[in-house]
């Protein structure tokens, strides 16, 4: 194997890097949600021009805590926080080669190979592997010495799933 096929990363694990790898999951729906929540604030705006303050008002509040929470996520970074709690602040190490994904911590090794992955997401918090709708695990951001080499890993995963399905 070339070394150009082994990909080494290691990161601390938080709520924050699990729910963006989250996010990924339903990208399509997290676009439709900012297109309700801005259409909503423009309909807040237009209702506060039209003399119906209260409404305005109460539709503007709406959209934006619903904006905030599908932008910020502070509900899902809190069940991550609560639910996963042994595993946060805890060093992983990943090791991407042909075979498959590995990832190792203290509280276990797991892999997941190729022929497990339908589909790998990335934007620029994260890198994410997919079954179907599943989150079979990821790489975030910070792990990456470069956006080029983030982009170099997507490559490599694309080639991989196309491959092994």
């Amino acid at each position: 194997m070339d070394s150009s096929d082994r990909h080494a990363f290691r990161f601390t694990t938080t709520a924050n890097a699990s729910a963006d790898a989250h996010e990924l999951t339903h990208v399509r729906l997290v676009r439709f949600d900012l297109i309700l929540d801005v259409a909503a604030f423009i309909l807040g705006v237009v209702l506060l021009a039209s003399d119906n303050v209260l409404l305005g008002v109460a539709v503007i509040v709406i959209a934006g805590l619903s904006l905030a929470g599908s932008r910020f996520h502070p509900l899902q970074r809190a069940l991550i926080a609560i639910r996963f709690r042994s595993l946060l602040g805890q060093a992983t190490q990943v090791t991407i080669d042909d075979e498959g994904l590995r990832f190792d911590n203290p509280l276990g090794t797991s892999f997941v190979p190729w022929s497990s992955i339908t589909a790998v997401r990335s934007n620029k918090e994260t890198v994410a592997f997919f079954r179907d709708r599943v989150l079979m695990g990821y790489v975030p951001s910070s792990a990456f010495e470069s956006p080029a080499a983030q982009a170099k890993l997507v490559d490599f995963a694309k080639s991989r799933i196309g491959h092994a399905l």
